[in-house]
């Protein structure tokens, strides 16, 4: 009996996955969060809410910014306008994502997952950073890069009373082409 009730578990949450990634919209838009009530319409709203959903299954639509040259085993989804982005990591049924995906829209059954960068990495992070530039003459686009990145992660920090910055990202499942 627990072995039936095991597999019945199982099976129920592989067609949560697979269903949630065919639903679709007439705005193509939606992602939906399988294990809340919540749908979302882009990959700011995830991120919005995201805290609340670490752990959980969820179906993210986005454009894909960039795949992985070396392993094309991470894909990076943006919402429309490109200013958020969430990280997707190839697992379950996805063995990679190619460059032919760039500039498309898919759709993403996966789990959330979070990574904290706590105060201490950051400081370590920006030391590094300074002595790239030292070396560098300090000219380097991609200190400056960077040093914004850091400073914008210790002002959310500061906003948001938190010891840490909060990285998403989603261990995939499957994937589907919305276009």
């Amino acid at each position: 009996m627990k072995q039936f009730l095991s597999i019945l578990v199982v099976l129920i949450a592989l067609a949560a996955c697979q269903s949630g990634v065919k639903k679709q919209d007439d705005s193509r838009s939606k992602i939906v969060a399988t294990e809340t009530a919540n749908a979302y319409a882009s990959v700011e709203a995830l991120l919005h809410k995201a805290d609340q959903l670490i752990d959980k299954e969820v179906n993210l639509t986005g454009v894909v910014s960039h795949t992985c040259t070396h392993s094309g085993k991470r894909c990076f989804l943006v919402d429309v306008d490109g200013e958020e982005s969430v990280r997707v990591e190839a697992g379950g049924k996805i063995n990679g994502f190619n460059r032919e995906l760039i500039g498309k829209t898919i759709r993403v059954c996966g789990v959330l997952k979070e990574r904290r960068l706590t105060s201490e990495y950051i400081d370590q992070w920006e030391e590094a950073v300074q002595e790239k530039a030292v070396k560098e003459d300090g000219t380097a686009e991609t200190c400056a890069a960077e040093n914004n990145n850091i400073t914008k992660m210790r002002d959310w920090m500061k906003a948001n009373g938190k010891a840490y910055y909060s990285v998403y990202f989603i261990e995939g499942k499957d994937y589907d082409m919305v276009q």
